[in-house]
């Protein structure tokens, strides 16, 4: 038990290092080069039933270029305040759902609108968002140029290494198509590892915070990125607070809160808004032979006739008279041809 405890403040460097950006801290040689970065946090949903299939997308951005009037740290809110947030669901995977292993809600988004895209836009897209991190919202809009300043960009996750996955299934390399400099996990920023994991819920529960809608990509990238602001103010202003915190939940299991509604909705990239019905009636996808979902459908089905043929082997009584009984029924006769 004893090796898999939450990380002493003291020794954490990764919620050091967050300080020091904030200007809550002074630099050290690692931070000293980033100047002014922006914060980028991204969150993927992938579906249940097959993880290549990103389902939803979040971004949450904080340009500490903006952020001059708070510099040399600041109130939490005022960090908060300073950040963007955007949702994208490509078009092609509006039908897939989280139900069984969790409830998805990604029609709640609880920051702004959701942009509906198609798959293909997803890499360039990001790439916009890495390039023109202060253009978030313009970044959807393919045919716009954007320009911006040069700057270092900080790469923030919960489970950095499983949203870089996912990223990967979008055909987008962190290090060579992000060109991040430091990459920050709010688990490892909460004193987390790999063996001793925090969820999000448990992280923003303990800081007073009662998130809704979670499992939603867009919320969880921007209750990240504020958990990560909320950490790096209160331990400075009180050391120990946050794993204090974090031991009151330890072992404690709450319900995910869920408010239904849906989020405004906008159409960004190549992404076309159909005259009627969901979003991705016009652009499904039309070869569904080698997709999973239909493969286990079939699969099932040839399993069901496989039980079948066995139990008529071992019954075979039953399996005459059950023969006998269909073709009884009226819709199973043929129509008798007349002899010439």
């Amino acid at each position: 038990m004893g090796k898999h405890r939450v990380q002493p403040p003291g020794d954490n460097r990764a919620l050091h290092s967050v300080q020091e950006i904030l200007g809550l801290r002074p630099r050290t040689t690692t931070t000293a080069k980033l100047g002014r970065p922006v914060f980028i946090c991204i969150d993927c949903e992938a579906f249940e039933h097959d993880q290549s299939k990103i389902t939803e997308i979040g971004i949450a951005v904080l340009d500490t270029r903006d952020c001059t009037d708070l510099w040399p740290g600041a109130n939490e809110k005022q960090w908060i305040g300073k950040i963007q947030y955007a949702h994208y669901r490509p078009v092609q995977y509006a039908e897939l759902r989280n139900k069984n292993f969790i409830r998805g809600c990604a029609d709640g988004f609880n920051f702004g609108s959701t942009a509906w895209i198609n798959l293909a836009d997803a890499k360039p897209i990001l790439r916009r968002i890495f390039q023109y991190p202060s253009q978030l919202h313009q970044a959807g809009d393919l045919s716009t140029p954007l320009w911006d300043c040069r700057c270092e960009t900080v790469f923030v996750a919960h489970g950095a290494s499983n949203d870089t996955a996912f990223l990967r299934k979008l055909d987008f390399d962190m290090e060579s198509d992000g060109q991040v400099s430091l990459t920050v996990d709010t688990q490892r920023v909460a004193g987390g590892s790999k063996r001793a994991a925090i969820g999000l819920q448990r992280l923003l529960l303990s800081m007073g915070v009662q998130p809704v809608n979670l499992h939603n990509a867009g919320n969880d990238a921007a209750y990240t990125l504020q958990s990560m602001v909320m950490m790096a103010c209160r331990d400075f202003a009180n050391p120990g607070t946050v794993a204090a915190g974090l031991a009151r939940f330890r072992g404690k299991i709450f319900p995910v809160q869920h408010i239904a509604f849906k989020a405004p909705e906008i159409w960004m990239g190549t992404a076309v808004q159909p005259g009627v019905g969901p979003p991705a009636v016009g652009q499904r996808q039309k070869n569904t032979s080698q997709d999973p979902t239909s493969v286990r459908i079939r699969a099932e089905r040839r399993r069901r006739k496989r039980v079948a043929r066995a139990r008529a082997k071992a019954d075979p009584k039953g399996a005459a008279a059950a023969a006998a009984a269909k073709k009884r029924r009226p819709w199973s006769f043929k129509p008798r041809r007349d002899a010439t």
